[in-house]
């Protein structure tokens, strides 16, 4: 499905594949003043959850109070440029098996600061768009000739559809996973 002339709506397959070739992407959390705030991180996606270590920080707080979160990634590859949207919501996991088993313990982290939480967040919705890639390398002189006119903007665009929910199994009472 189309969502303009130049963008593709990726499949959930297509943005999971990206979220597991990447390593860095961006926490949205809501502060306690209720204004948003954002946070890049390194992380590791895990049996369709995205894993993140963290300090004992403003994020850690945010989300203890308020665990809705969005998270982000982008990039450029070959087919153009790209972008992955998730959300969910994201708390605390102290479970020694979950956490090895998830990989975030093996994860290099940008920042030097000790990362003692491990913050695991469930994915509700992820999407994510293809835009064909219109910069031009310096290295490639343009094939089009000048422009005598700005062109016109585009026609609106409707607004965007709901993300779909992802399916998902809740522990059964006897811990296993029904």
């Amino acid at each position: 499905m189309t969502t303009g002339p130049s963008a593709r709506r990726l499949t959930t397959a297509e943005c999971w594949g990206l979220m597991e070739a990447e390593e860095v992407g961006r926490l949205a959390v809501t502060r306690r003043d209720g204004a948003p705030d954002i946070f890049p991180v390194n992380y590791v996606v895990h049996e369709g959850a995205v894993y993140v270590r963290s300090a004992p920080d403003a994020k850690v707080v945010s989300l203890d109070a308020r665990p809705a979160a969005a998270f982000e990634i982008d990039g450029r590859d070959e087919d153009g440029v790209w972008s992955v949207v998730v959300h969910g919501h994201a708390a605390r996991t102290v479970d020694a098996v979950e956490i090895e088993r998830s990989g975030i313990t093996r994860v290099v982290s940008a920042s030097p600061r000790y990362k003692a939480h491990v913050l695991k967040l469930s994915v509700d919705t992820i999407t994510g768009r293809r835009f064909a890639d219109r910069t031009e390398s310096p290295a490639q002189p343009s094939s089009r000739p000048p422009a005598a006119a700005p062109p016109a903007p585009p026609p609106a665009r409707p607004r965007a559809e709901r993300p779909e929910p992802i399916a998902s199994h809740r522990p059964r009472p006897d811990g296993v996973l029904s």
